[in-house]
């Protein structure tokens, strides 16, 4: 019986215990070297537990270096782009499909003007942000906290680019009552069954 109630505590702990870091990288898509040819990024990773949406226009796309940028990608050859001249708007959201801690991304634009990568929990209120003037040089944003479930881009800047994706959740941080609720009533029920036993 103590067996089982290690097992069962271990069980409830064991989702909140470990950490996934998940990283995109933007390659592998076959991307152009100009807007006209692409489509706004918005389900191609919901595999990954992510999804991307427009904000002030239609959102960002995946575009090849030889777009003209002035830089290469930060790894491979694709990045993730907006061009407000083509109406991808200056803001996106990343939304995810379950709580993370942190998420980062890596940016760069040659307007030189800021970046910001804001942090929104599952209601949609502002968690933190972290903005840095962009430069060609590329640079990380990252945020941390409890329960983020959306990260929004803004750019002051006309056009640039963000790279390599990582965020970092580990599910349900803490259960949910009615899980712990459901844990409670199997190790009670599991404790009488063993009181019988032993009468």
């Amino acid at each position: 019986m103590k067996k089982f109630f290690a097992a069962a505590l271990f069980a409830a702990i064991l989702p909140g215990a470990m950490a996934a870091t998940t990283s995109i990288d933007f390659e592998g898509t076959g991307a152009p070297c100009a807007f006209a040819d692409t489509a706004p990024l918005t389900n191609a990773y919901a595999g990954q537990g992510v999804n991307f949406a427009g904000v002030d226009g239609v959102g960002a796309s995946i575009l090849n270096q030889c777009s003209g940028f002035g830089f290469n990608a930060r790894s491979g050859t694709d990045f993730l782009a907006f061009n407000n001249f083509v109406q991808t708007g200056q803001s996106f959201d990343i939304l995810f499909g379950s709580a993370e801690d942190s998420v980062s991304i890596w940016g760069a634009s040659t307007g030189g003007q800021s970046l910001t990568l804001e942090a929104y929990d599952g209601q949609h209120q502002l968690i933190t942000s972290f903005s840095l003037t962009a430069s060609a040089e590329w640079q990380q944003l990252t945020v941390s906290g409890t329960n983020i479930f959306s990260v929004r881009l803004v750019s002051a800047n006309a056009f640039g680019a963000f790279d390599d994706l990582e965020f970092t959740g580990n599910g349900n941080t803490v259960p949910v009552p009615g899980t712990l609720a459901l844990l409670a009533l199997a190790l009670l029920g599991a404790a009488g069954v063993q009181r019988r036993r032993q009468a």
